[in-house]
């Protein structure tokens, strides 16, 4: 490699965190306080899967375990779920895109409902389990992967302009 390219890559990097920080600020700032049909949005997922996506399995799955420790360490409610499934999404979701998908919008917006089904499901079911939730509070994890999936096309497009800085 050369040190342009090494430059790009560390470019890249950045980007990216700065991009989920970014998100993380969004989040925690402006869309934890409000509430749409009852639930809150949840842009982090989301967000993992696409760099993911971009990144490739490998790569992607270890950005999602750093993000997930981040997020565990910034106190947040989810936190000890966010480290497993963000994990498994940046690996099934760079997975599927280097085996199956192309790199394109549609695959990144199924790929991104999938993605908040199963980490909103996994944190569901844990808050069902051990804080005794009431199972018809599962009608607001439809609700939040149908309202923050609103943010998919920005994101997607920011996720893209980076990867196009990384070569």
């Amino acid at each position: 490699m050369h040190a342009s390219q090494v430059y790009r890559k560390y470019l890249m990097w950045g980007l990216y965190a700065l991009l989920f920080l970014l998100v993380l600020l969004v989040q925690d700032v402006t869309l934890a306080r409000q509430r749409f049909f009852g639930a809150k949005l949840n842009l982090l997922p989301m967000t993992v899967a696409l760099i993911a996506m971009h990144l490739g399995h490998e790569v992607g799955g270890l950005f999602g375990l750093l993000a997930g420790v981040f997020w565990c360490l910034t106190g947040a409610s989810d936190g000890s779920a966010a480290i497993f499934t963000w994990t498994v999404i940046g690996i099934a979701a760079g997975f599927v895109c280097d085996a199956v998908l192309v790199r394109r919008f549609l695959p990144a917006l199924g790929l991104s409902a999938l993605a908040l089904l199963f980490h909103e499901g996994v944190v569901f079911f844990l808050n069902l389990l051990l804080a005794g939730a009431a199972f018809s509070m599962g009608l607001w994890v439809l609700v939040t992967v149908g309202l923050s999936l609103l943010a998919c096309p920005v994101l997607y497009l920011l996720c893209r302009a980076i990867g196009k800085v990384g070569g």
